[in-house]
């Protein structure tokens, strides 16, 4: 279904927000529209007939204006229920993010101990369990931190600190970091920084984690003998940083929502069942907040480019 068609189905824009017609703000404004369009003509027809008896238009009037009000009040009363449904999300997850990070965090401890007092076996089944919890717990912890990430993006809390960081060497750092998985991945790493690059303004470990986040992205979602490109240069005033793949690509109808919380491609979901859908909205909120700018070039079964730009320390 064409772009255009997808947004004129109010219903399905409706259930999809799991609202109910008389509850669905694009739904009301519709009926709203078209009460108003009426009412015009209805007075129209009125005034030209009855001019003799003008308590008849203004009763119309008066009419149209009682259901006007009703209709408004219920969008608003629509808008209060997405918005209050949002901050239940937004603190259940907060909550939850919390909640779980000090077990975790014991949890990892405990295992670490496990293993260092079994260092003399390497080769025991049980330094290979505790081999799969350690990964299994880090990827819980790191989880979490995102999760807590998106509740401060929320809260606008969300604290940046401005810094020199050069990210020709926050790029080789990451390379070495994603070597052996680009290798298990049967994926080629190559890291192409420009001469003489600057150093930019920004948080230096939260721009770790949205490169981190764009080499893993990209690394998941190559197919076999794939290639992830890591290019940095200067352009107009900026440090420009992109990675791209050989991957699926996104399709074209699903590209506005990439950078929406939650949302994973459905041809990435069938390549890649892992995944939460968080790691893009909190990398844009993240280059937004340093004053950067974040975008993607991406065509379905060719691969993608995502990219950021800081400004230049001057």
């Amino acid at each position: 279904m064409p772009t255009w068609a997808r947004q004129l189905n109010i219903v399905g824009e409706c259930r999809s927000a799991h609202l109910k017609l008389w509850q669905c703000p694009p739904f009301l404004v519709l009926v709203m529209g078209l009460i108003t369009v009426i009412s015009m003509i209805a007075t129209y027809i009125l005034a030209t007939r009855y001019t003799d008896e003008p308590e008849i238009a203004a009763l119309v009037v008066i009419i149209v204006t009682v259901i006007s009000l009703v209709v408004g009040n219920l969008i608003i009363a629509g808008f209060n229920a997405i918005a209050q449904a949002n901050r239940m999300k937004s603190e259940f997850i907060s909550i939850v993010s919390h909640q779980l990070r000090s077990p975790l965090s014991i949890f990892k401890w405990t295992i670490e101990a496990m293993g260092r007092l079994s260092h003399n076996q390497e080769n025991s089944p049980e330094n290979n369990f505790l081999g799969t919890l350690r990964g299994s717990t880090e990827k819980m912890i790191r989880l979490v931190n995102s999760l807590l990430e998106v509740s401060r993006i929320e809260a606008r809390t969300f604290v940046i600190k401005k810094e020199r960081i050069s990210l020709a060497a926050l790029s080789k750092s990451i390379m070495d970091e994603f070597q052996a998985y680009a290798k298990a991945s049967n994926v080629t790493l190559e890291l192409e920084p420009g001469k003489n690059l600057p150093e930019v303004n920004g948080d230096r470990d939260r721009t770790l984690m949205v490169i981190q986040n764009f080499v893993d992205n990209a690394i998941r979602y190559s197919r076999g003998n794939g290639r992830v490109t890591v290019s940095i240069r200067e352009k107009d005033g900026t440090v420009e940083l992109a990675v791209t793949d050989t991957g699926v690509g996104i399709p074209q109808a699903q590209q506005k929502f990439i950078f929406q919380k939650f949302f994973r491609a459905q041809n990435g979901i069938r390549h890649q069942t892992e995944g939460t859908g968080i790691g893009l909205y909190i990398a844009k909120s993240i280059i937004e907040a340093m004053d950067g700018k974040i975008g993607f070039r991406s065509e379905e079964g060719k691969g993608s480019t995502f990219w950021f730009a800081l400004p230049i320390i001057k």
